[in-house]
């Protein structure tokens, strides 16, 4: 196998600042950080019979999405992708399990989104604003199911603008598919690993980033500092676990980032430089899945609470300790805990 073909790819712009991570009211959703901004505009479907309005994309799915549409573009060098047959090998490749459909379902739905969105990108470099007006998605080919029950369409093949094809070509950022695959249950995760895949090798000396700087670019939906904080933090947890060669230490009142190895290292574009065969990583090495059930407990019991949060603490608390004879059980009688602030 091309060793190429391991690498998935985000747009440069887009590790800086993300689509929404929550579901956002209207049609339109702007995100700006510093020399660089995005501007979402929800668009609509054909279905064979009548436009469909599609929503503006939110949360992982999207973002999972872009990256496999970004990587194929990338290693075929050709901005017309085959979504059909390409996107379960995909969802394998990162290790997300496709229980009864449901997972490619949820994908499918964000690409149609994402093949309806209209996405103008934002910067400044030197003396020059520069702007990117376009729908990434420039033609969206898709199957009509033929179940009486089903009127929703199936992905067949897709074509990038010219515009965004060769703005990615020119700004991809690589990062490592594993990465992703454990990094897929939350958007603020994968934007952040995307924020240091990119951020960290270009340093050239250390330099401190205060929390509010991480606010202001990663926690627009957070209202409260503190909540942000504890969230970001637990984040940051996850995201080191799967990119070991990052350089960051936590001091008072921000991050120390230090120059870093890239997470993956390319001797050309586009290609890995061989290595040692790569193992499975997860964001949270010691911790058991959680099952669908104890999901729902969970949301009975902390409606509002990051369930991926509670799990990292509730991982780094079992350490040391003796593992529990029913995880799920256990976990549970924690969250009671932290979600009342107990521990």
């Amino acid at each position: 196998m091309d060793e190429a073909a391991e690498i998935e790819y985000q747009h440069g712009i887009l590790c800086q600042v993300g689509l929404p991570r929550k579901k956002t009211e209207g049609r339109v959703f702007e995100r700006n950080f510093k020399n660089a901004s995005i501007r979402v505009k929800a668009g609509e479907l054909w279905d064979g019979g009548k436009w469909v309005e599609q929503p503006i994309p939110y949360g992982p799915k999207p973002r999972l999405a872009l990256i496999h549409i970004n990587g194929e573009a990338i290693r075929t060098q050709n901005p017309q992708i085959e979504i059909g047959r390409s996107c379960a090998d995909f969802l394998r490749r990162i290790g997300l399990p496709d229980q009864d459909g449901r997972t490619y379902g949820l994908f499918k739905k964000q690409m149609m989104a994402l093949a309806a969105t209209e996405l103008s990108l934002g910067f400044t470099t030197h003396n020059e604003a520069v702007t990117i007006n376009a729908r990434p998605i420039k033609e969206f080919r898709a199957w009509i199911s033929n179940s009486d029950h089903q009127t929703s369409l199936w992905p067949g093949e897709l074509t990038l603008s010219r515009d965004y094809f060769d703005s990615l070509l020119a700004h991809a950022v690589p990062l490592d598919p594993r990465a992703i695959g454990a990094l897929s249950h939350s958007a603020l995760a994968l934007d952040v690993y995307a924020f240091f895949a990119r951020r960290l090798h270009e340093l050239e000396k250390a330099v401190r980033v205060p929390f509010v700087s991480f606010k202001e670019q990663f926690g627009q939906e957070y209202a409260n500092d503190k909540d942000f904080k504890k969230e970001f933090l637990s984040t940051m947890k996850q995201v080191l676990a799967v990119y070991p060669d990052a350089k960051i230490k936590q001091v008072t009142g921000g991050l120390l980032l230090s120059p870093s190895h890239p997470p993956i290292k390319t001797a050309t574009k586009g290609r890995r430089i061989a290595t040692e065969e790569p193992k499975p990583i997860s964001a949270t090495p010691t911790a058991s899945s959680l099952t669908e059930r104890t999901t729902e407990q969970f949301r009975g019991i902390c409606p509002r609470l990051d369930i991926y949060a509670c799990q990292s603490d509730f991982d780094t608390w079992l350490t040391g300790k003796e593992q529990p004879k029913d995880y799920q059980k256990a976990f549970i009688g924690f969250a009671k805990k932290w979600g009342m602030g107990k521990l």
